[in-house]
């Protein structure tokens, strides 16, 4: 009969980790002006749900610590992590009371993740976007250093402009180019030009600057749309499809080494300055570029 009666006794189910009281302002770490938006904890599933508006000015790289800020906060303020979370920035409140919510910047971590996740919709600083558009952290012109041998850039975030000065060097080295060639020149500029026009939404105008024995020797000056006008990309297509002719030319016995190479630059210079051509008044070459 005892044992009857303690059959039917109900199970005692574990206690759920308390859910804390939804915060009414921001973590410490966040900026003062900030607000908090809606903070959820779901007991049942043990997850919480975070939303914060943040001053409509935010950079990329401060969001970023933010998130880190939020996600340490949310995991970290009862006894227990949640099994789950997620927190959202927003830069204006119609963000999140217009729906869908559009937040900017999120992190999140789901039931048996190891490691959060980030989403970071703020667009980086120009200059950041340049030096990940050039790969600039990779570049041995980047660590010489003499100033006057070394890849600078220079950006005006108002205006959209960047100018990135290259100096001609000998290959890995800080010591001048022996020589600096119009085809060397081109052969840089349409390389930094599609890297940065490409990959770079911000930018509205490049400046390329070359320089060689401390002297200016070419000076380009392009707009976003002369960039498109210009087709920059179909241009070394072609030029990669005269290698392939003038590759032909000496396997088939056309001509000497030498006048297959001469032949070759005269048809890559050609091309290069019809670019150039509608570009009055944007575009300075020295005498000494042959």
């Amino acid at each position: 009969m005892a044992l009857a009666v303690l059959a039917g006794c109900p199970t005692r189910q574990p206690e759920l980790p308390a859910s804390p009281p939804p915060d009414t302002s921001c973590p410490k770490e966040l900026p003062a002006s900030c607000k908090v938006l809606r903070d959820e904890t779901n007991t049942s599933q043990n997850s919480v749900e975070y939303h914060v508006l943040v001053p409509s000015d935010t950079k990329h790289d401060a969001a970023q610590k933010m998130l880190e800020a939020l996600y340490r906060h949310v995991m970290t303020r009862r006894d227990s992590e949640p099994a789950s979370m997620a927190a959202y920035l927003y830069t204006s409140e119609t963000q999140f009371t217009t729906p869908p919510p559009s937040p900017v910047a999120a992190v999140t971590k789901k039931p048996g993740q190891l490691a959060p996740s980030f989403e970071n919709k703020i667009p980086k600083e120009l200059w950041q976007q340049v030096e990940e558009a050039l790969n600039l952290a990779q570049r041995f012109d980047r660590k010489f250093q003499r100033a006057d041998r070394k890849l600078s850039y220079v950006v005006e975030p108002a205006a959209g402009r960047v100018t990135v000065t290259l100096p001609f060097t000998e290959a890995g080295t800080e010591e001048w180019a022996q020589n600096v060639s119009f085809l060397q020149v081109m052969n840089h500029f349409t390389e930094v030009a599609t890297a940065l026009f490409e990959q770079v939404g911000d930018l509205k105008q490049l400046v390329f600057v070359a320089t060689w024995r401390g002297e200016e020797v070419a000076r380009i000056d392009i707009t976003r749309g002369d960039y498109q006008r210009l087709g920059l990309r179909d241009v070394e297509e072609k030029i990669g499809s005269l290698h392939g002719r003038a590759f032909l030319e000496l396997a088939t016995g056309r001509g000497t080494d030498a006048s297959v190479s001469r032949a070759h630059n005269q048809r890559v210079a050609a091309e290069y300055r019809k670019i150039l051509a509608p570009l009055r008044g944007q575009v300075y070459l020295s005498p000494r570029l042959k």
